[in-house]
């Protein structure tokens, strides 16, 4: 996923998407109202999650680095996820510190409150442009600007670029750390569900933009009980759900750079150029067979 325009290879992999122009034409995405009515999918594969009141925002700001998945200066690891030129060291460059460049995973963060309605149907175990995954998502909340956002989506990417979309839905799969799926400025976590699409942007009830790149994540909790996040899963028996939109978004040539227009002015007076926001009031997740509802 590329935050800015030095990210590395493997942190635009939410961006690269292969086989883009193959699905864009068949691209029709529902009324919002559709992910609030009755459950879509049934069967084999259906699962849906949901959340309403409290949740976060992320500021960009510059991730800590974890010793156990970048190493040392003397000793580097997975530099092929996260290159050295992006990586700051302490003041006798024996420890890595934090990321070179402010990034969409962060302590940077204001609580919000929102609403979340996710659906997933999970046919297609492997990356394949036929795939019959299905999702349907609308999520809707109040950016620290005052302003309403709503996001909606009901087209998979079928297929990943530089690894496993798994048809564009993926179910009780590991994410991030140094699996090499997905930012490993995330620490590794079990997601229950993992979705790769295509949506629309709403704000104060006006279209914003069309085509985005949306990455959801129904996983274990990262952050602590003060929302914090440090290097591991602080309660793997609670719920976290991720609502990312990076500044990419759809075209029939394939994925182009283009910052959100989140209309959230930052204080170096630059816009925001992506979304990212955690949902956890009311948590739910049904139709796992891994999670027991505690």
């Amino acid at each position: 996923m590329r935050i800015f325009n030095k990210a590395p290879r493997r942190m635009r992999n939410l961006a690269r998407l292969a086989g883009i122009a193959t699905i864009l034409a068949s691209l029709g995405l529902a009324n919002a109202a559709q992910a609030h009515s009755d459950k879509q999918f049934s069967g084999p594969g259906a699962m849906s999650a949901s959340a309403n009141g409290q949740a976060l925002w992320q500021f960009p700001d510059k991730r800590a680095l974890n010793p156990a998945i970048f190493g040392t200066p003397a000793a580097p690891l997975n530099v092929d996820l996260l290159p050295l030129s992006m990586r700051d060291t302490n003041a006798n460059g024996t420890a890595y510190t934090t990321i070179k460049s402010p990034a969409a995973f962060s302590n940077n963060i204001k609580m919000i409150t929102g609403e979340f309605a996710l659906e997933v149907k999970d046919v297609t175990a492997k990356d394949s442009p036929n795939s019959a995954d299905k999702v349907a998502l609308d999520a809707s909340f109040v950016g620290p600007n005052g302003k309403t956002y709503r996001v909606v989506m009901n087209k998979v990417i079928p297929v990943g670029p530089e690894h496993p979309f798994y048809g564009g839905v993926g179910t009780d799969i590991l994410m991030h750390g140094a699996t090499g799926i997905g930012t490993p400025l995330v620490a590794q976590e079990f997601s229950y569900i993992t979705v790769w699409g295509l949506g629309d942007l709403y704000i104060d009830g006006k279209l914003a933009d069309t085509m985005r790149i949306i990455h959801v994540m129904v996983s274990e909790r990262t952050r602590n009980a003060n929302f914090k996040i440090g290097f591991g899963v602080a309660e793997p028996d609670k719920l976290e759900i991720h609502l990312m939109l990076p500044p990419q978004k759809g075209a029939m040539t394939g994925p182009v750079d283009s910052p959100v227009p989140t209309g959230l002015m930052l204080p170096n007076g630059k816009e925001q150029p992506f979304i990212h926001v955690n949902f956890y009031g009311n948590a739910k997740l049904e139709g796992d067979r891994f999670y027991d509802g505690k």
